[in-house]
């Protein structure tokens, strides 16, 4: 005698492993209007990233080449150089402070740099720093950031005989 089973096995009767049969099973679709916004998604993030790197890219330049720079006149500009000695001016009222650099902070290349803001604590002749602002071809620098880089605290140390 064999009886069925409505659980999806197969006949089953005495002493008989029962079978099992198999499932049709249905693929899972993802909607097509989740993969279209999907799609939106990544397209506006990819977007966005890209815009806001080319906006704020800017090019880091040496003193020299800022001078024979065409279109630096119009753009914000990184300039690099090392604060000459004897060159830096304070003004108490307004915290602006003009100092000039050079690119081997030696006289040959100057470029006078007028900055107002806060002014970092390394800064100081001899220090090399990065000045990003407008450079109109004639007068000074108008920097808008001063970032002031730190020297090496790891110095190689002379021996010394005692």
């Amino acid at each position: 005698m064999q009886t069925v089973n409505t659980d999806n096995i197969g006949p089953v009767s005495g002493d008989e492993e029962p079978i099992i049969a198999p499932r049709k099973t249905k693929r899972k679709r993802f909607p097509l209007s989740f993969v279209v916004v999907a799609l939106a998604i990544l397209g506006a993030v990819i977007y966005l990233v890209y815009a806001n790197t080319q906006s704020n890219s800017v090019y880091y330049m040496t003193v020299p080449e800022l001078h024979h720079c065409s279109i630096c006149e119009t753009e914000s500009v990184r300039v690099a150089g090392v604060v000459l000695q004897n060159s830096v001016q304070h003004d108490d009222q307004g915290r602006v402070v003009s100092f000039t650099i050079s690119d081997s902070g030696k006289n040959i290349n100057m470029l006078p740099v007028t900055y107002s803001g806060v002014v970092p604590d390394i800064f100081r002749p001899g220090v090399q720093v990065v000045v990003e602002g407008h450079y109109t071809g004639s007068g000074p620098f108008q920097a808008q950031t001063l970032l002031a880089k730190c020297p090496s605290k790891f110095q190689s140390a002379t021996p010394t005989a005692n």
